[in-house]
């Protein structure tokens, strides 16, 4: 996954923010069985990092991992999450 310290991430451009940004969405969709593709970037030069294209689906993203984990799916919201969810499915499997 992505490690970045705070000075890093003050030098990054908006367009490089961006990208980690949606790379971050595009894994959580995949993890949690999501179809999703994120949208073309039209902006000409420099942005801020984000949009309000980013931020809706952003927020589709969010809601849908919600509402499937209101439905009892097992919903994974960051790289430590996965690794107690891999950890625990390998103990019961042991126990079986």
């Amino acid at each position: 996954m992505i490690s970045l310290n705070i000075k890093q991430i003050l030098d990054m451009t908006g367009k490089e923010k961006c990208k980690i940004l949606k790379s971050i969405k595009v894994w959580l969709a995949e993890v949690n069985h999501i179809p999703y593709t994120p949208h073309l970037c039209n902006d000409i030069g420099d942005c801020c990092g984000t949009c309000s294209e980013c931020d809706s689906e952003s927020q589709w993203l969010l809601s849908t991992m919600k509402e499937m984990e209101k439905k009892g799916y097992p919903i994974i919201y960051s790289l430590f999450e996965i690794n107690q969810f891999q950890t625990k499915a390998v103990n019961n499997d042991s126990i079986q």
